[in-house]
């Protein structure tokens, strides 16, 4: 059972994080493209630099399946979290959004990956959905990058850099945890 629960702390560690508005700067970037026929014109948009950092505070009842029960390292870990961000600044647009991430995950003695996707609401229903990567070898912390934004948040490109912390110990069977995390955003104007 602690194998397990190694385990799914594992899995865990690699799919977490929140962020919070701290700069704002303007830049201009080529982003946008427009397709006619069969050629592809570039077009310059202005963009906002958007750079925040916050914590995300979660928690999880992970499902743990076995594979083999003749290998008990090898197992399939799902988990549904759900939390709270809160911006360093205590404001702005996604202070105390909601989250919730969906995290599957296979784990062996050879082999651990995961695939997570996480999404944050804020109070008007906008959202902005985030693909948690693998943590790199070697790396501190997991990248993330921003795959589509609703509402307010349409046209929104960006990346996340996170960091995970388990706190004291919690009831067997559930996670909680802190994800602090560094986000950068290009924003339409």
């Amino acid at each position: 059972m602690k194998i397990r629960s190694l385990f799914t702390l594992a899995g865990l560690a690699i799919s977490f994080a929140i962020p919070t508005f701290a700069q704002q700067t303007n830049t201009s970037a080529t982003t946008n493209t427009a397709t006619l026929s069969a050629t592809t014109i570039p077009s310059t948009q202005t963009k906002k630099e958007i750079n925040f950092s916050g914590t995300h505070y979660w928690s999880s009842t992970p499902k743990v399946f076995p594979v083999d029960p003749a290998h008990p390292d090898r197992i399939i870990n799902q988990l549904e979290i759900f939390g709270v961000r809160v911006n360093d600044s205590g404001d702005g647009p996604l202070h105390g959004a909601s989250v919730h991430i969906v995290t599957v995950g296979y784990y062996s003695k050879d082999y651990n990956r995961e695939r997570a996707y996480e999404s944050w609401t804020d109070k008007d229903g906008d959202k902005v959905i985030w693909e948690l990567m693998d943590r790199p070898s070697g790396a501190s912390s997991s990248p993330a990058r921003l795959i589509v934004g609703t509402g307010k948040y349409t046209g929104w490109e960006g990346t996340m850099e996170f960091t995970l912390q388990f706190p004291k110990p919690f009831p067997e069977g559930t996670m909680r945890g802190i994800c602090r995390e560094i986000v950068r955003i290009q924003a339409p104007q």
